[in-house]
């Protein structure tokens, strides 16, 4: 009698490790479908919003296109920022860091490249 009931914790066992193995994969792709898009994007992003506290205009439609840019891969970012009259730099690119200038403009961008996606974008 022992040996049956063992074997029925077993079997019980077995199948509430295979419903959750199941549930849990179901969630994961459920979840990556629904996640809202793309980490790298090739249009900007659409949560960004202008500064209200900029010290001015110019200034203020710099730091929206740099929140807009950040996600972006380089060519489509650049090509976005440059359509804004925005200047871009460089100032790395997967870890590599270049000298920069230390002259302040309103309207220029510091982008940092990883593997070809701006994963920072500063209008200071």
């Amino acid at each position: 009698m022992e040996a049956m009931r063992n074997k029925a914790v077993v079997v019980v066992g077995a199948i509430g490790l295979l419903a959750t193995s199941i549930a849990f994969i179901i969630g994961i792709i459920v979840g990556a479908n629904n996640a809202g898009g793309a980490l790298v994007q090739d249009q900007p992003n659409e949560n960004c919003f202008l500064d209200p506290n900029a010290e001015d205009p110019t200034h203020a439609q710099t730091k929206l296109v740099a929140c807009e840019i950040t996600g972006m891969t380089e060519e489509a970012g650049i090509a976005y920022a440059e359509s804004k009259d925005v200047t871009v730099r460089v100032a790395s690119r997967d870890g590599e860091f270049f000298a920069l200038t230390e002259d302040y403009r309103f309207d220029r961008i510091n982008i940092d490249i990883r593997l070809g996606v701006i994963t920072v974008a500063d209008a200071w």
